[in-house]
């Protein structure tokens, strides 16, 4: 299932790269991570902050995925016991809701 990319302005991550329940954050951070969305001159940039913890943090890995139009899916990876498949089809699921939206909102408006 693709990401839509087009839909996702910014990211948002906090884990400790030594845990095993990073795993998630850690993969849909590489797949962010592409050409087209690393330039800042590109239209599909995307606006990534990673904070890492140390390696004796207790914390739980936590990402918030931000779309156009202002909503945000924070996403409590190690809390909810996440695998990167649940991760991808959350993330998809709304940014598919949210051009469906938006397709719906210019056709009204032609």
């Amino acid at each position: 299932m693709p990401i839509p990319l087009s839909t996702i302005t910014t990211f948002r991550t906090t884990f400790n790269p030594f845990s095993q329940a990073s795993r998630p954050c850690r993969l849909f951070l590489s797949l962010l991570r592409t050409p087209g969305t690393t330039s800042t001159s590109s239209p599909s940039h995307i606006d990534i902050k990673v904070t890492q913890l140390p390696r004796n943090s207790t914390q739980q890995p936590v990402m918030t995925v931000g779309f156009k139009g202002g909503k945000e899916v924070t996403l409590e990876v190690g809390k909810r016991g996440l695998k990167i498949g649940d991760v991808v089809e959350e993330v998809s699921r709304v940014g598919r809701f949210l051009e469906r939206l938006n397709q719906t909102t210019v056709e009204e408006k032609s």
